[in-house]
């Protein structure tokens, strides 16, 4: 197999791709945090990295690959805002600042009730986050480390649904302008086939690795995190783009395109 320059998450979320992309014999690409893999493509340095929807969505110059995501359709787990009072009486809010999907999917959320917080943007260490604000967002492996005794915790992908009636999608796998997208996606797939079909042994080797344990990992993969990009995957997209352009958080480039598959 012909080696492809790719970025990823090092997060529990994204550890049926790992797993299939080794037994591939692909055993190397960048691991950066999400919010720092659009650059890493727009300056040529990987051909696809799996970016956060709202990066996809503000970068129209970006292919879409049409098969693979990260996704949630209710509870994530790990994308949680954690407030020391409840919503309505929530003035600041300090967003992690690893993801743009999740901050603007609860700038969403607070604009959604007609509540309109005071947002910072912050380290994802929880305790020093409420230092300075109400409620704090935190993401990915950090946020299902975090101890929330005397708390109020929110499940973003909960709350998601509850709002829209759709998936909340994180993150999509996306390929610079010139990429072979066929065999990007071709590898995407076949790598996340693999992924999901050693569940065990993933969620086995990801404990290890992460500190979590082994059930815990696995319920999180099996049960909560959602990784084909089908229909209602993609209404969750167009969901998230038309609220991102009713708040003015995005400029409206119009529905997202798959390449091989198509308008969401």
């Amino acid at each position: 197999m012909s080696a492809h320059r790719l970025a990823l998450v090092s997060y529990l979320n994204t550890a049926p791709y790992r797993y299939g992309l080794r037994q591939l014999g692909l055993s190397e690409w960048v691991e950066e945090r999400p919010s720092n893999l659009l650059p890493l493509l727009r300056e040529g340095e990987v051909e696809a990295a799996i970016v956060p929807t709202f990066d996809a969505l503000t970068s129209p110059h970006l292919r879409v690959l049409p098969s693979a995501c990260i996704a949630s359709r209710g509870e994530a787990r790990s994308v949680k805002l954690f407030s020391r009072v409840p919503l309505p009486q929530v003035t600041t809010v300090a967003l992690d600042t690893s993801s743009h999907t999740s901050a603007a999917a609860v700038r969403i959320l607070f604009a959604e009730r007609d509540l309109h917080p005071v947002f910072l943007d912050r380290p994802p260490d929880l305790p020093k986050m409420l230092q300075s604000a109400d409620a704090a967002l935190l993401l990915g492996d950090p946020c299902m480390r975090a101890r929330a005794e005397n708390l109020l915790t929110y499940d973003v992908g909960a709350e998601w649904l509850e709002l829209t009636g759709a998936p909340l999608v994180f993150a999509l796998w996306c390929a610079a302008p010139e990429a072979d997208v066929p065999a990007l996606d071709e590898l995407i797939r076949q790598a996340l086939k693999i992924g999901l079909g050693n569940l065990e042994r993933v969620a086995e080797e990801e404990s290890a690795r992460l500190g979590f344990e082994r059930e815990e990992a696995l319920a999180y993969l099996r049960d909560h995190m959602r990784y084909h990009l089908d229909g209602p995957a993609r209404v969750g997209v167009e969901q998230f783009r038309k609220l991102l352009v009713k708040h003015h958080l995005a400029e409206d480039h119009g529905s997202l395109r798959y390449e091989l598959g198509g308008a969401a």
